[in-house]
C-alpha cells in the first residue's frame, strides 16, 4: 500500500512539473548539484532572469540571475536528511539531483522558514517524508494558507540522529521572518542559513514577523557555532567572515534608518539615503525585494526612538510579496 501511494505521488509530482514546465519559460541556466563535504551536497538553480521564478509585477531584468532558495542533501547510512525544497514544481528535479548521488530515500526534511521558494515543495514531501520546522513556520503556512504545512514542530532547537549522524536545527529569534531556523551540521563544521545569510542582502518580510533589529543578535548567535562553510539562503558556498561581514553591515544600515527616521525623512526618499552602494548592496539579488518591506524597516526603526526593543507581530505591517 505504502509502495503504491508513493508511486502515485511520484507520478502526480511528473505530470504536475511538466505542466508547470510547459507554462514557463525556460531558465538561463539550470539546476545543479555540487559537493560541499563528505556526503553533503548543495542543489542550486534553475537560475532564472528578474527573481527566483521569473518576471513579473514588480520584478523587472535586473541584469542578474536569481535561484530559488539553496537544498542541502546530508546522506546518511540509514537514509537521506533534506534542508528546503524550493518551489512546488521544483521537487521533481530535486529528487532527480539527489538520486544522482544517492538511491537511498528522503526520510527528514528541515525547513528554514516558510516563503515559497524554499518551502513550497512541502505541499508534495508532506505525503512521504516526516518535515520539521519551528512552530512560527507552521503558523505562518496556516496564516498564509500555504500547503504542507509541517506536522512537527520546535520552540528552540532540535535534533535529527539518523544512520549516527545529528543534524541539528536552532531558532535563535526573528530576523527575516519570525521563524528562521539555522541548520547545523556539527560533525562537517557546516551551516545552512536559510534567508539569514544570502549572496543578496537582508530582505524583512514584516507581514511575517521580521525584525532588522533582532537580525543582528541572531547572527551573533550563530557566529558562535563551530563551523568554516555556510550554505546561504540562495547562491553560493560563503564562509564564516562572510556572516560577520554581513552582520557588521546590517548594524551600519540599521544606524542609518534610524537617523532617517529620527529626521523623519519622507519614505520616498529613504532607499537612496540609506546609501546601500557603500555597503555592497545597491545592486543584489534581492534588493528589489527588499524594497517591498521598507516601510516596515522605516516603521521598526522609528519605534525603536521611543519604545527601544519594542516587538512588531506578525501582519501588521502591510508589504509587498516577499520573494
Amino acid at each position: 500500500m505504502r509502495l503504491a501511494r508513493l508511486a502515485l505521488v511520484l507520478t502526480t509530482i511528473s505530470i504536475l512539473a511538466a505542466v508547470l514546465s510547459a507554462q514557463r519559460p525556460a531558465p538561463a541556466a539550470p539546476m545543479q548539484i555540487e559537493k560541499v563535504k563528505d556526503n553533503l551536497y548543495l542543489i542550486r538553480g534553475p537560475f532564472n532572469r528578474c527573481a527566483p521564478n521569473g518576471c513579473g509585477g514588480a520584478y523587472g531584468d535586473d541584469g542578474l540571475l536569481h535561484e530559488a532558495g539553496d537544498v542541502a542533501v546530508r546522506i546518511t547510512p540509514e537514509g537521506l536528511i533534506l534542508v528546503d525544497n524550493k518551489y512546488q514544481e521544483n521537487v521533481a528535479e530535486i529528487l532527480e539531483k539527489v538520486k544522482s548521488v544517492s538511491s537511498l530515500p528522503v526520510k527528514y526534511l528541515l525547513n528554514t522558514h516558510h516563503h515559497t521558494d524554499h518551502a513550497g515543495g512541502d505541499a508534495i514531501f508532506i505525503n512521504t517524508t516526516e518535515i520539521i520546522a519551528h512552530r512560527n513556520v507552521r503558523e505562518n503556512f496556516l496564516r498564509n494558507k500555504l500547503p504542507g504545512a509541517p506536522r512537527v514542530t520546535f520552540t528552540d532547537q532540535a535534533a535529527v540522529f539518523l544512520g549516527g549522524i545529528e543534524v541539528r536545527a536552532y531558532y535563535f529569534g526573528r530576523a527575516h521572518t519570525n521563524g528562521d531556523a539555522v541548520i547545523y551540521f556539527p560533525d562537517l563544521r557546516v551551516v545552512h542559513t536559510g534567508d539569514l545569510i544570502t549572496e543578496g542582502m537582508p530582505v524583512m518580510d514584516y507581514n511575517n514577523g521580521a525584525s532588522a533589529v533582532e537580525w543582528v543578535k541572531v547572527l551573533d548567535e550563530i557566529l558562535k557555532l563551530d563551523f568554516d562553510t555556510v550554505i546561504p539562503g540562495h547562491g553560493k558556498l560563503l564562509t564564516k567572515e562572510q556572516i560577520r561581514s554581513d552582520r557588521q553591515k546590517l548594524v551600519t544600515m540599521n544606524q542609518r534608518m534610524t537617523e532617517l527616521a529620527r529626521k523623519e525623512v519622507p519614505l520616498e526618499q529613504v532607499f537612496d539615503q540609506l546609501k546601500l552602494a557603500d555597503l555592497g548592496w545597491d545592486h543584489t539579488v534581492s534588493t528589489v525585494a527588499f524594497r517591498g518591506g521598507l516601510k516596515g524597516y522605516y516603521q521598526e526603526m522609528k519605534g525603536q526612538l521611543s519604545t527601544p526593543g519594542a516587538a512588531r507581530k506578525p501582519g501588521e505591517v502591510s508589504t509587498t510579496d516577499q520573494r
